[in-house]
């Protein structure tokens, strides 16, 4: 699947301003009723789970968000069924620029390299190796979401203060539109899109109904 197009085209990952990037549209959204309007929720036909998790994703996802193994089993096959129906090898997005099961660019390789401690390079060689190492891209997607996890609680009185299944549904939706969109989301109500027209509830959605 060579040119597979992913939902969402770029990384909104301008963690320190805070701001929604100047491409994404707005609708309106009522974070507290749980309701969004006019936002219809995708059912992700999940594919393929993968015969050996590493168990560094499942400790860094433990240690630092609080999320058991099962939990981030339902977490990760939503989002995975949402990027790419479940597909490793998959490469595409804006400009061919995402990887894998989870549909990773550049800049969520470089926050989760922070903190794996290993180098995860965005050169054709290197990411044709990534799109062939199933342990690497479990071990990459937990450390990304882990690092919106840390922004957010830094930056967000209100995320600090939802429920473990509330901070999943918004990790989902930073997935998407970058822990600086979650933010601003959290903040105002205010849905963003991607370049493709995805709302960033599609992802968020999607999480909090798997975890009912």
């Amino acid at each position: 699947m060579e040119n597979y197009i992913r939902k969402s085209d770029m990384e909104k990952s301008s963690w320190n301003t805070g701001k929604l990037v100047s491409n994404t549209t707005t609708e309106k959204s009522s974070w507290n009723t749980g309701k969004i309007v006019n936002d219809p929720v995708e059912a992700p036909s999940l594919v393929e789970k993968p015969q050996n998790i590493s168990n560094i994703a499942y400790t860094l996802v433990s240690d630092n968000i609080g999320a058991d193994q099962s939990m981030w089993d339902i977490y990760r096959e939503e989002i995975a069924g949402i990027e790419s129906q479940g597909d490793y090898s998959v490469k595409g997005g804006y400009n061919d620029h995402y990887d894998g099961r989870y549909q990773m660019g550049k800049d969520a390789k470089i926050d989760a390299s922070s903190l794996l401690g290993y180098s995860l390079e965005h050169n054709a060689k290197a990411r044709e190796s990534f799109r062939n190492d199933r342990t690497k891209q479990e071990e990459a997607f937990a450390a990304y979401t882990v690092k919106n996890h840390d922004y957010l609680t830094a930056n967000s009185k209100k995320y600090k203060g939802l429920s473990l299944a509330e901070k999943l549904s918004v990790l989902a939706y930073a997935h998407n539109q970058g822990w600086s969109g979650a933010n601003s989301w959290l903040k105002s109500g205010m849905v963003g899109t991607d370049a493709f027209g995805t709302k960033g509830t599609t992802y968020s959605n999607a999480v909090k109904e798997a975890l009912k």
